[in-house]
Order: C-alpha cells, then sequence, then structure tokens
C-alpha cells in the first residue's frame, strides 16, 4: 500500500519540471516606435536609442529589420541579453522626399517585440542667390546706365521685397516680385546724380533684399551701391557786369554758366592766386576781382577750374577800360539781361555815366519825338541815336532805336559832357518782357481791371482781383519793329490822332493761370512812346485762381520773364 501512494506524486513532480511546461515573459519596448527627420543634403541623423526590458529574468535576444526597403535603417547590437539597449540609425541617402518606413524586431525564444521606425524626409528650403552684392556708378553722366542685378532659386520659388535705404539719388526696380526656379529675375538699378556734389569719396547706398520661404540665413541680403560724383568741366556764358573803370576798386562780378558746385574757383588768365568765390548754386557764382586787377585798363580774362577731373572752363573777357563803362544793358520791364530787340526800352547801368542832377524825358521842339538829349547826355546803340526817358549819374532809360539792326555784340555809346562810355549789346527781332508793379521785374504785374459795364480801369491786385470772363490790361515791352508803316518810330509818342493804332503781328500769345487768353488788341498806347505795349486780354476760363496766378507774354517765339503774376478769382 505505501508503494502505491508514492507513485502519483512523482508523476506531478514530472509535470511541473521546465521540459514539461516552460515560463511565459513579455518584452516592453522603450519608446514603442521610433521617428527621423531629415532635410535632403544635411547631415545624416543623428542615431536614436531604443531600451528593451524583459518581465522576467534575462533572456538571450536578436535583432532583426523588416520592411518593403529597409536598407537604410540599422541597429546595434545585432544580439545579447536583456535588458537590451539598441542603437538604430538611418541613412536616407537615396530615399525620396516624403515618409519611409520599416520595422526593427526584438526577438527571444518565447517572445518578440516589433518596433515602428519612420522616417519623414523634406526637401531643403530653398537659397535665393544674388548675381552681384555691389554695383559701382560714376558721374557724369548725371544718369549712369542702369546695373541689373540677377536673382535666382536652387528650388521652389521665392517671393522678395527689395528697398533702397539712406539715399534719395538711388532707386530699384521692381521693389518685390517672385524668383521661379529656371528663370532669373533682374533687378535694375539707376543712379540720379543731379543732386549729388562731387567729392573724392564715393556716396554709398544699399539696397535691401528681404526674402520669404528660404533657409534663415539667406532671408536678408545686402547690396551695396557706390557713386563716384566727379566735376564736370564748367561753362561760362555770361558776367555781370562785363567791365569796370580803371582804378574803380575792388569789384563783385556774378558769373552764370554751368557745373558750379563747392568746390569751384574762378581764376584771372595769367595770376596765380584765386579769385574770392562764392558759389551759389550750379549755375550762378560770385567772384571778387581785387583792386590790385583793376589799375590798369585792358582785358581781364576770367574763367572757373573744377578739381579734376572737371579741369577749366573757357576764359569770359572782362574789360578794364580808362573811361567810364556800361557794365551792364537790361530790359526794363524785366530787368533780365541778354539779347534786347528794336524799339525796346532798356536801362543802363554804370558809375559815372551820366550827369550829376537826374533828368527825365523831353519833347523840347514838339515835335511829338523824344530828345535825344538830355541834360548833356546822349546814348548811341549800333550807331543809330537813342530817345532818352530818364538820365542819372549812375543809370539811363532809353529806348533802343528801331533802326539799329539785329546781331551780336553791338556798340553801345553813352557820352556825358566830354565823356564816354562804352558797352555792348546783342540786338534780336524780340525780347519781351512785361512790367511788374514794385519795378522788379517780378511778382504782380502792373496791370489793370476794366469793367465793361462801368468802362472804368482799377488797378489788378489782390484785394481786386480780376474775374476768369474780364478784360485785363498788361504792359510789355520788346515786342520788337512791328508798325513799320509808320516812318518815324524811334522815340514817336503815339498821338491820338492815330487811327488805326497799328498793332502786333500776329497777336502776342497769352498764358494766364496756365491757360491761352483771347488776346483782343496788342498795340501802342496813345501818349506814350512806340515801344511800351500795351497788350488787352481775357482772363481765360481755364484759368487757375489765387492771388498769384502766373501770366506770360510770347512773341515771336520767345517768352516774356517768369515770376510774374495776376491776382485772379472765379
Amino acid at each position: 500500500m505505501e508503494h502505491l501512494r508514492l507513485f502519483p506524486c512523482a508523476a506531478l513532480l514530472l509535470l511541473l519540471s521546465p521540459a514539461v511546461f516552460a515560463q511565459t515573459i513579455t518584452l516592453t519596448p522603450t519608446p514603442a516606435t521610433l521617428t527621423f527627420n531629415y532635410v535632403s543634403g544635411a547631415a545624416l541623423p543623428a542615431a536614436l536609442t531604443i531600451s528593451v526590458k524583459a518581465s522576467s529574468g534575462n533572456p538571450a535576444y536578436t535583432t532583426s529589420i523588416t520592411g518593403t526597403n529597409s536598407l537604410w535603417l540599422t541597429v546595434s547590437p545585432d544580439s545579447g541579453k536583456m535588458p537590451a539597449s539598441l542603437s538604430v540609425r538611418a541613412n536616407p541617402n537615396g530615399l525620396p522626399v516624403g515618409t519611409s518606413t520599416a520595422t526593427v524586431t526584438v526577438t527571444t525564444t518565447t517572445a518578440t517585440a516589433s518596433i515602428p521606425v519612420t522616417i519623414i524626409i523634406t526637401s531643403p528650403l530653398p537659397v535665393l542667390s544674388l548675381s552681384a552684392t555691389t554695383l559701382s556708378f560714376v558721374s557724369p553722366p548725371i544718369q549712369p546706365v542702369a546695373q541689373v542685378i540677377k536673382l535666382s532659386t536652387n528650388g521652389g520659388p521665392i517671393s522678395f521685397i527689395a528697398t533702397s535705404s539712406a539715399a534719395a539719388w538711388m532707386s530699384v526696380s521692381p521693389t518685390s516680385g517672385v524668383v521661379l526656379p529656371g528663370a532669373m529675375l533682374a533687378l535694375s538699378v539707376t543712379v540720379d546724380a543731379s543732386a549729388l556734389t562731387p567729392q573724392a569719396a564715393p556716396y554709398t547706398g544699399k539696397i535691401t533684399i528681404t526674402a520669404s520661404g528660404v533657409q534663415p540665413a539667406n532671408k536678408v541680403q545686402n547690396v551695396t551701391v557706390s557713386v563716384v560724383a566727379n566735376a564736370s568741366t564748367p561753362t561760362l556764358s555770361v558776367l555781370w557786369p562785363a567791365s569796370a573803370q580803371v582804378n574803380s576798386g575792388a569789384l563783385t562780378v556774378t558769373i552764370r554758366g554751368t557745373n558750379f558746385y563747392s568746390g569751384s574757383v574762378a581764376k584771372l588768365v595769367g595770376v596765380a592766386a584765386p579769385l574770392v568765390t562764392t558759389v551759389l548754386s550750379p549755375s550762378a557764382l560770385m567772384a571778387l576781382i581785387p583792386q590790385s586787377s583793376l589799375s590798369a585798363a585792358g582785358t581781364l580774362n576770367v574763367f572757373v577750374t573744377n578739381p579734376a577731373p572737371g579741369g577749366d572752363s573757357l576764359p569770359v573777357a572782362f574789360v578794364v577800360s580808362a573811361a567810364p563803362v556800361v557794365q551792364a544793358i537790361v530790359s526794363s520791364a524785366s530787368y533780365a539781361g541778354g539779347a534786347v530787340s528794336p524799339g525796346e526800352l532798356v536801362t543802363l547801368y554804370g558809375a559815372n555815366i551820366g550827369p550829376g542832377v537826374a533828368a527825365s524825358m523831353t519833347d523840347a521842339d514838339n515835335d511829338g519825338v523824344v530828345d535825344m538829349s538830355l541834360n548833356g547826355v546822349s546814348v548811341s546803340i549800333d550807331g543809330q541815336s537813342a530817345p532818352l526817358l530818364y538820365v542819372s549819374v549812375n543809370q539811363i532809360l532809353c529806348q533802343v532805336p528801331y533802326t539799329a539792326t539785329i546781331g551780336a555784340a553791338k556798340t553801345v555809346i553813352v557820352t556825358s559832357g566830354s565823356t564816354n562810355a562804352l558797352g555792348q549789346v546783342d540786338i534780336a527781332a524780340t525780347a519781351p518782357g512785361v512790367f511788374t508793379l514794385d519795378s522788379s521785374g517780378m511778382g504782380q504785374a502792373a496791370a489793370l481791371n476794366y469793367n465793361s459795364t462801368s468802362g472804368q480801369y482799377t488797378l489788378n491786385q489782390s484785394n481786386n482781383p480780376a474775374k476768369v470772363g474780364d478784360i485785363v490790361v498788361l504792359y510789355a515791352t520788346g515786342e520788337g519793329d512791328y508798325a513799320t508803316a509808320i516812318t518815324i518810330r524811334t522815340g514817336l509818342i503815339v498821338p491820338a490822332t492815330l487811327n488805326p493804332l497799328p498793332q502786333v503781328a500776329p497777336l502776342p500769345v497769352v498764358t494766364i493761370g496756365g491757360a491761352t487768353a483771347t488776346v483782343l488788341y496788342a498795340g501802342p498806347l496813345v501818349g506814350s512812346i512806340m515801344g511800351l505795349l500795351q497788350i488787352n486780354v481775357t482772363v481765360p476760363a481755364g484759368s487757375t485762381t489765387g492771388t498769384a496766378v502766373p501770366v506770360t507774354v510770347s512773341v515771336g517765339g520767345l517768352v516774356s520773364q517768369a515770376g510774374t503774376t495776376l491776382s485772379i478769382h472765379q
């Protein structure tokens, strides 16, 4: 009986042995999944680590990688005992942009763990390339040839904004756009050096190109733009005055021309020391001729020099005369220098060219012609006697004889007692000038408003403007020789019996406020010297309004001085 009781226990021990019943374990990977992120062309992604633990014991394991294309993935070590620390590496070279997957499997004799691995591959952000980051210009010319910067992309489209900073002389076009693959977008950079003063150091500016959707280091790029502003060769057109009397003392002359700037200096030919020079604008400067240069009669040649590469202008003659000289001859209306016309009323300036006692025009013999001798003074222009309207020690108002011929450098002689003063003037067919109220040649015109209802004339001024549609009377001179049917024109005091009154043909062109006015009459003023022109016009509907509306008179294609105005309202 005892033997039979032990047998079942032995059978139970056999059933409980490992060979008969294996123990079950589980594997736990941390993390459970892996993801690599990679930008094409960048450095390979860093290795990632997976920790794998068994639920009990230290079983041996092996690893494997599966997937449609898993060659890009490696894991190490290949085998070992739990717990495991696995290093997973990705080599995405050759993989397309997008997502690829594989699986890392860890296997023991009784358990398996699968870890999905994903790699996300993206294209790199594009790079905006510039064909140049510096541009250099040289002036003159004032507007050098435009230069181009070409923009290109190595990838997708790139939008950009281009701005120029700290350089009003520079502009870029276009200021925004999109650069496409396979195309080069041209930015045109232009320079206007008209406001740049020549100097040794270049002017510099910057163009900033700001791109969107590019690599961070490529977002903002700058282009440096430089302009070397060289001095041009100056030119001289006229001196004011162009002459002086011997020993008259130091004299300041105004020199007009082009290409003047702060470095310009006036000089006398043959004199080493420069003249004291004050630059007023690119077209005007003043220079002081010292007394020492005026101590003997002769001709001084004045020129202006600019630093290299500008150089010297051609000289203009300044006459030092043993006798008094007529230093300037200008329109009595506009006070502008330059050519005058036959019949024009002109003013002569010069030191001691007239009598000590001033006198106004006379008709001593009552022949209806202004006298050509006044207080011991007479004037001839181009060899023709000129009617005198006013004489004084330094100023003479006269009329250019209608018989004077058109041409350059006509001789002017002022005889005062036993002294002759010499000058020159150019004579043209017309040289219109409008008289102004303050006798300055600028501002409010000396004009009358005509009331057609009352027949009254009133002075045009800010508190008495003319209305659009009203008649305004202007006064001018320099219209030229138009009344050729009259035998004696020079100095003629227009009589009331002259009928019909002659008129300029074709009629002058008058603009008021930018609109062309209708000219009703353009001829002499009864009781005044022939050469004083009266112009009756209707204020045009298109005129601007205000207290300083521009007015111009054009005769023979030449236009009166700028800056003359009328007061006009609706």
